[in-house]
Formats: structure tokens, sequence, C-alpha cells
């Protein structure tokens, strides 16, 4: 197995299909992992989340990725954008999720590592990207529901 990082490894950026295109794009997927890890080694830093955990504040924060780098084909399967960040053109792209904190605890908190955070309400993840930004962030809710807001942390 392949890592990347400490906790990342290629198998997890693999594309879903089974194709093999993440081996051509190790270097474009170092570094979305770096990112990550970034952002996971805040999560774990951070003692006011340890109020979110359930059972002992000492339980470490994992980030799972749910859909990373996608072929053409894979990414017309899932119904990507046409321009989609997790296209090997762009390869700056994850679906996270943590069996830990709810999607809405790591939204805004993504905010500080990400260029881009879409909370995709009522489906438990987030997608957060690197693309070029000027002014900050961009982020957004997916599906707005009257069911539950972002939270704040």
């Amino acid at each position: 197995m392949v890592k990347l990082t400490e906790h990342f490894t290629l198998y997890e950026a693999r594309c879903r299909c089974g194709c093999g295109i993440e081996k051509s794009h190790v270097p474009e997927i170092t570094e979305q992992a770096q990112a990550l890890e970034a952002f996971r080694a805040f999560l774990n830093d951070a003692e006011e989340l340890k109020h979110y955990l359930e059972g002992s504040p000492s339980t470490e924060i994992r980030l799972i990725t749910k859909s990373w780098i996608r072929c053409e084909a894979h990414n017309e399967e899932e119904g990507g954008a046409r321009k989609s960040r997790h296209l090997p053109s762009n390869c700056d792209a994850t679906d996270v999720f943590s069996p830990e904190l709810h999607a809405s605890v790591l939204y805004p908190l993504a905010q500080e590592f990400f260029s881009t955070v879409i909370y995709y309400r009522g489906r438990g993840f987030n997608h957060v990207d690197r693309r070029p930004r000027e002014g900050g962030p961009v982020c957004w809710v997916e599906a707005p529901a009257e069911t539950q807001e972002p939270a704040r942390a």
C-alpha cells in the first residue's frame, strides 16, 4: 500500500471504478493528501471540538474519503460536474466525512484549509477542494432544507 501521508494512502484516493487512473497522478494526489493531513491534525489538536465527541475526549478524529480522483466515465456515473475538481485535469478535490464529527461541524472548520467547501446536507459529507481563488474560500450548503443548519464550531 502506497502511503501519501501518515494517514492517507493511494488506495483511499483511487477511482472507485477500479480503472487505476490514480497511479498516474500521485504528485497531485499527494498535495491534496497533505492538505487533508493538516486539516486532520487541526481537528485533533482543537480542544473546543472535544465536547462534540461521543465517548472519550481522547478519541482520535479521523477523516474518511468517500470520493477523491475520478476518471471521466466514473465522474459521469456519479453525476459529477463536467469540469469536476475530482477529474485528473484538476485532481484537487475530495469528499470526506468523519465518524467522530458531524459533517455540519466539519463544514466551517474546513474553510480554513480549502478554497471550496460544500456541505451536502443529508448525505453526511463535505466536498473540499483547493482550486485557485482570490478573496478567500467559497462555501455553500447543497440541497438546503429546514431540518438542519450547519453548526458553527
